[in-house]
């Protein structure tokens, strides 16, 4: 598989079984409840992390969690420990640097080039699934 064929439906289904367990694990089996904007950013992430388009789902990742906290701090739900844990949390640090990374190319150096895609997909698929999991845990309120 080159990085612009598609995954076969076995894999993609494997994907998509992956997300989802991870969203019921960091609600403890119980339904997530997002707001609209965040549960259409997550359809949308769902689709990009079955197809194996890794930066797209790092950046989505972030985007869920930016949409949620604004919805929560305009209705005033949640608490500050949250709030500071999904800002300023190494993990959550990370994640919205790599997205930062990829979408505004501040370095000598691009986040990632179309190599990068062809021949580090591990990599990358990791980075994805981690973003995913700091996701899911913040919009468990779990973070």
């Amino acid at each position: 598989m080159t990085y612009i064929d598609p995954p076969s439906p076995r894999l993609w289904t494997d994907r998509i079984r992956w997300f989802d367990e991870r969203l019921r694990k960091a609600a403890n089996d119980s339904p997530l409840y997002v707001g609209g904007q965040t549960e259409a950013v997550l359809t949308e992430l769902r689709r990009v992390f079955a197809v194996g388009a890794w930066v797209t789902a790092v950046i989505l990742a972030q985007t869920a969690i930016d949409s949620e906290v604004a919805e929560r701090v305009e209705q005033a739900v949640g608490d500050g420990l949250y709030l500071n844990a999904v800002r300023f949390g190494p993990d959550y640090v990370w994640l919205r640097e790599r997205r930062n990374a990829y979408l505004h190319n501040e370095g000598p150096v691009p986040a990632v080039t179309a190599q990068d895609l062809a021949m580090e997909p591990a990599r990358l698929e990791k980075e994805a699934r981690r973003a995913i999991e700091l996701m899911a845990d913040a919009l468990a309120g779990r973070a």
